[in-house]
């Protein structure tokens, strides 16, 4: 019987198991433009480039103290960054440091001059699913100066910035450009209008990954930093909440164990037939049980004997029902047995003696009195 149980046990978790891959599908980091994840729209594709490129890049970097003068580049994919993160990243920029930007809702991308084929209400959203052509048109950004990068396939469609007079572009007319170098300090702001060049679906057309590579790691050896694109927001900014930063492979790992529990509790609080009757312990009546005791010591010829194991006996039954400590001076112990109970004082230490006894008239009236005062003292505590 045992072995068949374990079997069927066994069977129950493998179908949990099966019902939550089954359900919940197999896990899978496909967050948008994830530098770790390798779905069309993840960026696993550009880390991999860089790194061929022999450039040391920082995946999913979160806190931006961690910046310092051996990080060449900083590649901001999606501005979630609080007014104190921004402020680091600004100072870092103006003591030298180049950041790229390709989130055109950023405050560090210029003005958005047009939305070629996207969605002027939202610049950061993928507006089309497709790949638009942009040629290069004016180019002054040294990196991209070069006549065999002159076509890029933007996937969503390209937005194109403002060009302010001290700044450089490319893939543009002169007026509005898809990249725009602005220079800040001594460092420089590369802003690209989306980040439809930079996904695993796009990398691989036209110049994208030509372009990609000359701004980020123009020369071996650079050191670039990724930021997490999906890092929480800031304390008081958005909606995201505790639950959100829980990852889906945890939620299904803990899903799968309640489903697993469930059918163990089931199979554990099955019943295997009808119910077994079991034989209850006869009960007998306090009076005829002091009757019975009483009767065999007085048999015995022994009243004074006999009476002090009714009223011990009786004691020992206070003590437990009442709480009290076990080695109370008589007196005293009347005294908080009558005011627990509020029966007459008299009548409890009557029961309790030790008056002396001496023949079976004595022995029969006192194991009255110990039955009366003990279902009185019971009916008032309770059973």
């Amino acid at each position: 019987m045992s072995s068949n149980r374990g079997i069927v046990l066994g069977l129950g978790i493998v179908a949990i198991v099966l019902f939550g891959v089954v359900l919940l599908g197999r896990p899978s980091n496909n967050a948008p433009l994830d530098p770790r994840s390798h779905e069309p729209i993840g960026t696993s594709a550009l880390v991999r480039l860089l790194r061929q490129l022999d450039v040391e890049v920082d995946v999913g970097l979160r806190d931006l103290d961690d910046l310092d003068q051996e990080t060449d580049v900083v590649l901001l994919l999606r501005d979630r960054l609080d007014a104190d993160q921004r402020t680091t990243l600004l100072d870092w920029v103006e003591d030298g440091g180049t950041l790229v930007a390709s989130d055109p809702g950023s405050s560090f991308t210029p003005p958005v001059d047009t939305f070629s084929l996207g969605d002027p209400d939202d610049p950061t959203a993928f507006a089309i699913d497709e790949l638009v052509d942009t040629g290069a048109g004016i180019c002054d950004i040294d990196p991209l100066d070069d006549e065999r990068m002159d076509q890029l396939a933007v996937y969503g469609g390209p937005v194109e910035y403002d060009i302010a007079p001290d700044a450089d572009s490319c893939f543009g007319t002169g007026g509005s450009a898809y990249i725009v170098a602005t220079p800040k300090g001594t460092g420089t702001i590369v802003a690209l209008g989306g980040s439809g060049i930079l996904i695993n679906r796009s990398l691989d057309d036209a110049d994208n990954a030509p372009v990609a590579a000359a701004l980020l790691a123009p020369q071996p050896g650079m050191r670039v930093a990724v930021l997490d694109p999906n890092a929480p927001l800031a304390e008081g900014e958005g909606d995201t909440s505790l639950r959100d930063l829980v990852s889906p492979g945890v939620k299904r790992a803990l899903l799968q164990l309640g489903l697993a529990f469930l059918v163990y509790a089931l199979w554990r609080g099955r019943r295997l037939g009808r119910p077994v009757a079991e034989p209850q312990p006869v009960a007998v009546a306090g009076s005829e049980l002091v009757s019975a005791v009483g009767g065999l010591l007085q048999r015995a010829g022994s009243p004074q004997h006999a009476a002090d194991l009714l009223r011990d006996d009786l004691r020992r039954d206070l003590i437990s029902r009442l709480g009290l400590p076990p080695h109370l001076p008589a007196p005293t112990f009347v005294d908080v047995v009558a005011e627990r109970t509020r029966l007459d004082a008299a009548r409890i230490s009557a029961a309790l003696g030790p008056s002396p006894v001496s023949s079976d008239g004595e022995l029969l009236v006192v194991a009255q009195l110990i039955d009366a005062v003990r279902k009185e003292v019971f009916d008032h505590v309770g059973s």
